[in-house]
C-alpha cells in the first residue's frame, strides 16, 4: 500500500554503516516515506536543520560523536527540538534505554530493528 503525500513521513537516518542506511532507506521507501541520510552526527545535525523530518533514527556510535551527543544537539535547538528521535544500536549498554530517555530520545531500540517495529513507530509518530 502506497501512502499518499499527505500521509507520507520524512525520515532522516543517521549511520555509519552503508548497508545500515540502505536497508533503513528501502524499506521506508516501500511504503511511501521519503529518507534523508547522514554518515555523521554533524551531517545530520544538519540535515535535520534544513529539512525538517518527522522522525529522527540514529545510530548511538558514530564516527564524530555518539547518538546521545546528537540527541542532547537536536533537542537543544529550537527548529529540531519536537522532532521524535530514536536510537537504534546493537550496543550491549546495559543501561541504554535509561541514557537514551535522559538525552531526549523517544526511546532506545535494538538493532537490527523489525521491519514491523519501524513501520509501527512511524505511524503512532506521524499520525495525527
Amino acid at each position: 500500500m502506497v501512502q499518499s503525500a499527505a500521509t507520507m513521513a520524512r525520515i532522516l537516518f543517521v549511520d555509519d554503516d552503508p548497508l545500515t542506511l540502505e536497508t533503513l532507506t528501502k524499506a521506508v521507501e516501500v511504503f511511501g516515506h521519503q529518507a534523508f541520510l547522514a554518515t555523521t552526527g554533524k551531517e545530520g545535525l544538519a540535515i535535520a536543520g534544513e529539512q525538517s523530518p518527522d522522525l529522527i533514527f540514529t545510530d548511538m556510535s558514530l564516527q564524530d560523536m555518539d547518538g546521545l551527543a546528537l540527541v542532547a544537539a537536536l533537542k537543544s535547538n529550537q527548529a529540531t527540538a519536537a522532532i521524535p528521535v530514536f536510537i537504534l544500536s546493537a550496543s550491549p549498554v546495559l543501561d541504554a534505554v535509561d541514557l537514551a530517555k535522559a538525552a531526549g530520545a523517544a526511546t532506545y531500540l535494538n538493532k537490527p530493528i523489525r521491519l514491523q517495529t519501524l513501520m509501527d513507530i512511524i505511524q503512532e509518530y506521524t499520525t495525527r
